[in-house]
């Protein structure tokens, strides 16, 4: 369950929080941080939320992580992936970053350029890399390929040398022009940043750097 934190929400008590928050979700055991804080002024820390919760679930506060200094948290990673550094968000998370949704239709311009793209429209507020290029792969849920990771090239941007406006994730399957994706929910996931997002002069000179941004891809991925 997702949260909005609202001005009305930041003057609840921390046995308002609980009981709003907590309690209707029935948990045995709830997770939290060492350092987390709830309720009005940030008072209420993990004894407190163990003491009101008691008889009815187990709180456990978990140890912090630190990497090089830093503390591992969600702030952390979502810095390190607005800053397009997919290599070190996998490194916090114990895994590679990805996204996921419902592909859908573009401006069919990949595959007139001869590579054709699965595009992910993202949400507002969603955790998505900088604009730019990266090594991936893109996993479809359904159809022939459904649970195969499929290397990929993945774009992140407005698309400038087109004038474009919406941010996508446009996801190239290398050596593949066979797949029909539109409204399968597919995951991407980033292993690699390539290159920043440039406005070319044109389609040809834009074609030659997704050619060689394709077999950097390739080669980073075998």
């Amino acid at each position: 369950r997702v949260v909005n934190f609202t001005p009305e929400i930041a003057k609840w008590s921390p046995a308002d929080f609980v009981e709003r928050m907590i309690t209707p979700l029935q948990p045995e055991h709830v997770l939290v941080g060492q350092n987390f804080r709830f309720g009005r002024h940030a008072v209420g820390t993990p004894q407190t939320l163990s003491e009101i919760g008691r008889d009815r679930f187990e709180v456990h506060a978990m140890d912090l992580v630190a990497m090089s200094g830093v503390t591992v948290s969600s702030t952390r990673v979502r810095e390190v992936v607005a800053a397009g550094d997919v290599a070190e968000a996998a490194e916090l998370l114990g895994r590679p970053f990805e996204v996921g949704g419902v592909v859908v239709m573009g401006d069919q311009r990949g595959r007139e350029l001869g590579f054709p793209t699965a595009n992910l429209v993202l949400p507002a507020g969603r955790a998505v890399p900088a604009d730019g290029v990266y090594a991936g792969w893109l996993e479809p849920s359904s159809g022939p390929d459904a649970g195969r990771r499929l290397p990929a090239a993945i774009s992140v941007g407005t698309n400038p040398t087109f004038d474009g406006l919406e941010r996508r994730v446009e996801t190239y399957v290398i050596d593949r022009d066979d797949l029909e994706l539109y409204g399968v929910d597919v995951t991407v996931t980033f292993a690699e940043h390539l290159r920043g997002q440039v406005k070319f002069d044109g389609v040809e000179p834009l074609i030659s750097q997704m050619t060689d941004d394709v077999d950097a891809a390739r080669k980073i991925l075998a």
